[in-house]
């Protein structure tokens, strides 16, 4: 590993810690009370310093889609490690993303994700995966929220998109809940699957008009399910022409 490499790997750690610990420890103190007003300023700064810390910019067309104060379900694409800084990067006020349940197990971070109000998934387990997404409708209800959600459920190891799971359509059919896809380009080239660090370039996000779920029901929705993965297909395939691939800035590296 190059030095370069390393520091990056060390920094990055530290820079989670260090924000989980500041985040977790002002939300115990307040008991809370400003949870809803930290937490978004908490991931944002996360996943901000982490792209800085990897010295990956970040251009964002359709932001608007996300921004309006009503609930939604953000669906996006996940290739990469990376996807999971850039979209902590973009959540707007009144958002929470969900996750596998494994990762509330990580040491600090873990714990400032479930203070910071993340849903936790338990992606080999239907039922209580089903009990959860209930438990998440009742909160976008309740405070208005936005929900970010892999339609995938892990990392692809290639380009290709993963099936669609149903965990985001049964939380549109819970909730009538539009559903506003965001498109990652470019970190899966940055980062690919296998790799602790990240090469420096930049990465495009594309956000979707809102999809209505009006008339989502159980039997439709495997039709909503291939439609939407079409459409991350051919909106993929159409950033890709646009833009070739994504341009990684040249490093000098250390032995």
């Amino acid at each position: 590993m190059s030095v370069r490499r390393f520091w990056q790997l060390l920094a990055s750690w530290i820079c989670g810690i260090g924000i989980g610990i500041v985040g977790s420890t002002i939300t115990l103190l307040t008991f809370g009370a400003f949870s809803r007003t930290l937490s978004p300023w908490i991931v944002r700064a996360w996943g901000k310093s982490m792209l800085r810390l990897a010295r990956v910019t970040v251009s964002v067309e359709g932001a608007e889609h996300l921004s309006s104060d009503t609930m939604k379900i953000a669906t996006f694409n996940h290739g990469s490690l990376l996807d999971s800084f850039l979209i902590a990067s973009i959540m707007p006020s009144g958002s929470v993303a969900a996750v596998k349940r494994e990762m509330f197990y990580y040491p600090i971070l873990g714990f400032t994700m479930y203070l910071c109000g993340f849903v936790f998934l338990d992606r080999r387990n239907s039922a209580r995966s089903r009990k959860q997404m209930a438990k998440a409708c009742k909160r976008m209800e309740r405070n208005r929220l936005t929900v970010f959600i892999s339609p995938e459920g892990t990392r692809a190891r290639t380009h290709e998109l993963l099936p669609f799971k149903k965990g985001a359509f049964f939380l549109a059919l819970d909730s009538g809940a539009p559903i506003v896809p965001v498109v990652i380009e470019g970190a899966f080239d940055l980062h690919p699957p296998n790799r602790w660090t990240t090469d420096p370039g930049h990465v495009r996000i594309r956000v979707l008009p809102p999809r209505s779920m009006v008339g989502l029901s159980v039997e439709t929705i495997p039709d909503e399910i291939e439609s939407l993965r079409k459409l991350y297909a051919a909106e993929l395939a159409t950033m890709r022409a646009e833009g070739g691939k994504p341009v990684i800035a040249p490093v000098a590296r250390a032995a």
